[in-house]
């Protein structure tokens, strides 16, 4: 098959990419920026095919050029901006064309000419600063209230796609993420909060000093677990359920992930604070929240978490060792 991935040279798409090729598929990274460079010459050894195409997700006709050019048979939506609360203040409008115009957009093309599914990414921002702090997350259960911009139009958008899945006959589905970080990740100027463990990272590798609050989120997953969700969720030949959330299903610890850090790079130190002005490592993520739960991704396609603390530790240390 033949996938069109929005937002591709982010590093979710990355990664999804990255696993599709690697499977012999065929991929269209579409966005308005080139994937990095280190990416292109490795997936460009992959047994699949990889196009890059540079366009706006709020152009319904080069979509549709593009679904119709690379007869494209299933779609990843992961364009978006992944807005800041400075970025918010002044880029209202053009987050709110680009999260929820270009996913009208990308769904309306997909309708027109018959894409066998869209999986559309979406986020765990959707369930906002009041959302529980103890149990789990469920995607029937537990209702978003979005607070922030980003997270108003990650859940509009949401809406928007189950309104076509509903009403025009478009297989799409919600894959609502947890807090990715792994592989390939790094600022692309559309994404406001990057993740802690990129952070961490960043400073043990430089023998730096880390320190943050005790409540940052922590419901963690590691991108090539959620690219092999996407290519189940791909795969499927029937989905049920119009929202699955992708996680590990578990708590991560910040600090043990320090520890491990301590122990590869010795000049390292972190530290607790009690004031967000003091931190160094987390002021601008979101509220933390409950893990999701991810009964129906193990139910409906039998999802495994392959990455848990440990072995995502020890896979991202590798490959950040590979290129630095």
């Amino acid at each position: 098959m033949t996938v069109l991935i929005t937002g591709g040279a982010g590093f979710v798409g990355l990664n999804i990419a990255e696993k599709l090729l690697g499977t012999g598929e065929s991929v269209v990274l579409f966005g308005l920026e080139p994937a990095p460079e280190a990416a292109i010459n490795l997936f460009n050894k992959l047994p699949g095919q990889l196009h890059v195409v540079l366009g706006d997700i709020r152009d319904e006709q080069l979509l549709r050029d593009v679904l119709q050019q690379h007869r494209i048979e299933r779609i990843v939506h992961a364009a978006a901006i992944t807005a800041g609360l400075a970025r918010e203040a002044t880029q209202g409008m053009q987050i709110t064309e680009v999260n929820i115009g270009g996913t009208i957009a990308l769904l309306e093309a997909a309708t027109q000419l018959g894409i066998k599914r869209v999986v559309q990414l979406g986020s765990g921002s959707v369930f906002g600063a009041s959302v529980k702090q103890e149990g789990m997350l469920n995607e029937e259960s537990d209702i978003p209230v979005p607070d922030t911009l980003y997270g108003i139009t990650k859940y509009a958008a949401e809406r928007i796609a189950l309104r076509y899945r509903n009403t025009r006959d478009l297989d799409v589905i919600v894959a609502r993420l947890a807090v990715v970080f792994g592989r390939w990740e790094y600022d692309t100027k559309v994404r406001d909060t990057l993740s802690i463990p990129l952070a961490l990272s960043t400073l043990a590798e430089s023998g730096g000093h880390a320190a943050f609050c005790q409540n940052l989120p922590d419901d963690w997953v590691y991108a090539s677990d959620v690219a092999n969700a996407i290519l189940l969720l791909l795969d499927a030949p029937v989905l049920a359920r119009p929202v699955y959330q992708i996680g590990t299903g578990q708590r991560w610890s910040i600090t043990n992930w320090c520890e491990r850090l301590r122990k590869h790079h010795p000049n390292f130190t972190y530290a607790v604070v009690p004031d967000a002005a003091q931190a160094n490592v987390g002021r601008q993520t979101p509220i933390p929240r409950p893990p999701f739960s991810i009964d129906r991704l193990r139910a409906d396609i039998d999802y495994q978490v392959r990455f848990p603390e440990q072995e995502a530790f020890d896979d991202y240390l590798a490959w950040r060792s590979e290129r630095h």
